[in-house]
């Protein structure tokens, strides 16, 4: 990996600001190669995130339907959630796959991890694809999800994202890397 033009920043001090069960918010002091300082630097803490390209056999990928409050709009998505304490990105993926969906099983490949906004927040996305998933019972979602299963056509993915239906950096991700590996593997 290139080491940035500038080289590392050293951390002088840091201090969580306020803390709730979904982030975090801590104010770091930082020292700059050229010995600039900066104070502060905001960072968000959050917990790691699964998000899962869930292809059916059919040729079909199930998409959630979902408002988002953050940006006023209802967004088309890959079913995702957070990665819980002590859990392993492909658990939580499998687990927010079944609780989103109601889909399960296939083979599994990670297509690698991606961070969304790494000038801001420190977690990362861990991106799957996964083949061949099938309806394996009901959405099980979360107290306060609304979800609604949208299924697209595998080759309809890229015009979603081109259409600003799929408007999650982490999820953009994931799609073109899940088309680049079905492609590759054609």
């Amino acid at each position: 990996m290139p080491e940035a033009k500038a080289g590392r920043w050293e951390l002088l001090s840091s201090e969580k600001l306020m803390e709730t069960p979904y982030f975090a918010l801590r104010s770091d002091k930082l020292r700059l190669p050229d010995g600039a300082v900066k104070d502060p630097y905001y960072v968000i803490e959050r917990p790691d995130a699964a998000i899962v390209f869930p292809l059916t056999g059919t040729g079909e990928v199930a998409l959630v339907n979902q408002y988002r409050p953050a940006i006023g709009r209802i967004e088309l998505g890959l079913p995702a959630g957070l990665v819980e304490e002590g859990e392993e990105p492909l658990v939580a993926a499998r687990r927010e796959l079944l609780e989103e969906t109601g889909y399960a099983g296939g083979e599994w490949e990670s297509l690698g991890a991606v961070a969304s906004s790494p000038s801001l927040k420190d977690n990362w996305a861990h991106l799957y694809l996964a083949r061949g998933v099938e309806r394996a019972g009901s959405q099980q979602p979360d107290e306060y999800e609304r979800l609604e299963v949208v299924l697209v056509p595998v080759g309809e993915m890229l015009a979603e994202v081109r259409a600003g239906n799929i408007v999650s950096s982490s999820g953009v991700a994931a799609v073109l890397l899940a088309l680049d590996a079905l492609k590759e593997s054609s």
